[in-house]
């Protein structure tokens, strides 16, 4: 009668342990891999929150870096398409708007001709719109602005050398209303229609001839 021997497990059977214990290794690591994630995630939202940098495609934080209501607006010198360098202190003794935006901005785009309208209108009442082009050549901006027929003042600083340090702008497009004292009277951070921005102008433009 011969010997009985224990069963043996085919190779194929052998095999599936470790094949069975790597994937749930992998598993675990994907695990643990997404919590972190996650965790990240959270954490960036708080301390984002915490700083305010949740708020900087809605001005938030850039609205605190820009120059305060009430006060002087900073002095800069930039260039125009023609080629001349003005300060904005030369326009002292008349209402300004200051427009930071550059042709390459899809809202800047589609706001310049409703800037072009409420230019119109409020030139004649004393308005200098001087449009800051932001992050690219200046005679880019100046070739859309031709363009589209816009007549109001067209000013670059491609590299941001000019500007930088008192406007660090990270909002597109950025409005300044600047009274004739030169003082900060509003800062939008938001695209504008034309009546928007005659409202907005008003209070520190002349009144309209037969007002």
């Amino acid at each position: 009668m011969a010997e009985a021997r224990p069963p043996q497990l085919a190779p194929a059977q052998t095999a599936s342990a470790p094949s069975a214990r790597s994937s749930a290794r992998r598993l675990v690591t994907i695990g643990l891999g997404l919590v972190l994630a996650a965790a990240l995630v959270v954490g960036a939202w708080f301390v984002g929150g915490q700083q305010g940098f949740d708020q900087i495609g809605r001005g938030g934080i850039n609205s605190r870096l820009l120059p305060r209501v009430g006060e002087p607006a900073p002095d800069f010198f930039t260039v125009l398409g023609d080629g001349e360098v003005v300060l904005l202190s030369d326009f002292r003794g008349q209402p300004v708007w200051l427009n930071f935006w550059g042709s390459w901005c899809p809202p800047c785009r589609s706001e310049a001709p409703e800037m072009q309208a409420a230019y119109e209108e409020l030139a004649p009442r004393g308005l200098v719109l001087l449009a800051v082009a932001l992050d690219e050549p200046l005679s880019a901006a100046v070739a859309y602005a031709e363009l589209n027929g816009l007549t109001y003042l067209i000013a670059g600083d491609p590299n941001r050398k000019l500007t930088g340090d008192a406007y660090p702008i990270a909002n597109f497009p950025t409005h300044i209303l600047i009274d004739r004292d030169g003082i900060v009277r509003e800062v939008i951070l938001a695209e504008l229609n034309r009546d928007q921005i005659i409202t907005h102008a008003a209070p520190i433009v002349s009144p309209s001839e037969g007002t």
